[in-house]
């Protein structure tokens, strides 16, 4: 019975083993990290066109009397300056999560969720100038392009409260004693993500500075 058996199955034992063998699955901070890679690809050639427009429009047709033809304003220096001071703490996260040191990362994560929201809050006192100007420059100079500037600020300022997300549920993890090895993966990536945004930020302020 048992060869009739046998000589009915037309795979053998290692045939069905790889039948039945499950394909290994993709590992998940690998997935992580080019999904990261590519939304951040994305959004540098979307912020890196949008600059280009803006430069193009100042010498194609630089407007003389436009609130925008100005330098910087205290907002736009503080809100550089908080920016560069987040980009300090979350590097020296991302250092210690390299290492492994669990009790270091917990420190700068939340030194850096903090001055996340320093930077929002100073960046939100900005927006509301420019906001303000924009309307200005529609009403009395029927101005369009120049509405850019403030765009690239707002999505900018977007795309930080975005980043605070992930970064405000690793500051809670690690005051609530909860962030562990299993973590420093998106330490690392909240790192990337928040070197990009200063980048981005460096480039529009000095664009912002030499056009003004």
């Amino acid at each position: 019975m048992a060869g009739l058996q046998d000589a009915s199955s037309p795979l053998g034992d290692s045939d069905q083993e790889l039948l039945h063998a499950r394909a290994p699955l993709p590992d998940a901070s690998a997935v992580r990290t080019m999904g990261l890679r590519l939304f951040i690809l994305s959004l540098g050639v979307f912020f890196a066109g949008s600059l280009l427009v803006f430069v193009l429009t100042h010498l194609s047709r630089p407007p003389q009397n436009s609130p925008f033809n100005k330098p910087p304003s205290v907002s736009m220096w503080a809100s550089t300056a908080v920016l560069f001071l987040a980009g300090l703490t979350v590097g020296a996260a991302a250092y210690y999560a390299r290492r492994a040191r669990v009790d270091e990362v917990k420190r700068w994560v939340k030194a850096t969720f903090f001055v996340g929201i320093a930077f929002v809050a100073v960046q939100l006192h900005a927006i509301v100038q420019f906001l303000s100007a924009h309307e200005i420059a529609l009403r009395k100079l029927s101005l369009g392009m120049e509405g850019v500037t403030f765009s690239l600020i707002g999505i900018h300022a977007v795309h930080v409260l975005g980043g605070l997300i992930p970064l405000g549920s690793l500051a809670w993890r690690a005051q609530y004693g909860r962030l562990g090895l299993e973590h420093l993966g998106l330490v690392r990536g909240c790192a990337t993500y928040w070197h990009f945004l200063e980048v981005v930020w460096i480039l529009m302020f000095v664009t912002f500075l030499i056009t003004s």
